[in-house]
């Protein structure tokens, strides 16, 4: 049974708290349509973390990372990592990061592979899913990076493979995240992944050792 994404759960969080924050997504995804990372970062004033730990601890949670990580179908994913620091300002800074990950139906994260192409779709944020609504209190940045340069997108900004989306704390999310790419090359394009970067290693490793 899967269950719903990073971006889905941590900011539903802040909503039912009316907590302002900025929330910045960062995915990655390589040439097979896995999401090789998807990173949500939150950046929240003291008053709102206060009312979400409080609220873990309500409902029987020992931790806000157990509570932010509680619908998360983690056999999905390789790792599962949590992180939270201070900014210089005092703010509360949260970060959730999925590695190797293949989302499945009720994710709100899509990724296919068909008719030589890659394409991502993200919902999480849409508006008429009932998991958002408009002038939500946070601003969105969010971006992707494909396999190899972009060539369909609804993004704001276009550089190469990676496209990005940005949203004022007081502008509705209407339309899904979608960036499409060609599949790449064998072995090329970010897509390439830690088997390949390894590979890409021993090999430099096996030339140099073979000219000293």
């Amino acid at each position: 049974m899967d269950r719903k994404s990073l971006a889905t759960l941590a900011v539903g969080v802040l909503l039912v708290l009316s907590g302002c924050a900025d929330v910045a997504v960062d995915a990655t995804v390589g040439g097979d349509g896995t999401v090789e990372s998807y990173e949500t970062t939150i950046e929240m004033p003291p008053s709102t973390y206060d009312r979400l730990q409080s609220t873990a601890e309500n409902e029987g949670y020992g931790s806000v990372e157990r509570y932010l990580l509680r619908g998360v179908n983690e056999s999905r994913a390789e790792s599962v990592s949590y992180n939270q620091s201070l900014t210089d300002d005092g703010n509360v800074t949260v970060d959730l990061r999925l590695s190797s990950w293949n989302p499945g139906p009720s994710s709100g994260v899509e990724t296919t592979v068909e008719e030589g192409n890659v394409t991502f779709v993200d919902r999480s944020f849409v508006q008429n899913s009932g998991q958002l609504g408009s002038q939500s209190g946070y601003a969105l940045t969010y971006t992707v990076t494909m396999p190899t340069n972009v060539t369909d997108s609804n993004a704001d900004t276009v550089e190469g493979a990676t496209a990005t989306w940005r949203y004022d704390s007081d502008e509705a999310i209407e339309s899904p995240i979608r960036a499409q790419s060609p599949v790449p090359d064998s072995g090329s394009g970010p897509g390439v992944g830690v088997v390949g970067t390894l590979v890409a290693v021993a090999l430099v490793v096996g030339l140099l050792a073979r000219r000293t």
